[in-house]
């Protein structure tokens, strides 16, 4: 139930490098979306919310109503 504190922490950092290795191998075209689903589900959209916000790249999507984020690649023109 830990989502910040000192037993949180880890668990979230490890998620996060991961969730940043899918968007550099994710292909153009395509996009990566991310759902709360926890047993508490609105702590931890508030929690991911405050990181996304702050810390990841501005092109990160925050979807409110289904406690949702998601990450679309553009096309890149050649």
């Amino acid at each position: 139930m830990n989502l910040t504190g000192k037993f949180g922490v880890k668990p979230q950092a490890v998620a996060i490098l991961q969730v940043r290795k899918w968007v550099e191998e994710l292909p153009p075209g395509d996009m990566l979306t991310l759902r709360c689903e926890s047993a508490d589900a609105e702590k931890q959209f508030r929690v991911w919310k405050k990181w996304f916000t702050k810390y990841e790249d501005k092109c990160w999507e925050i979807n409110e109503e289904f406690k949702s984020f998601w990450f679309y690649k553009p096309l890149s023109v050649e």
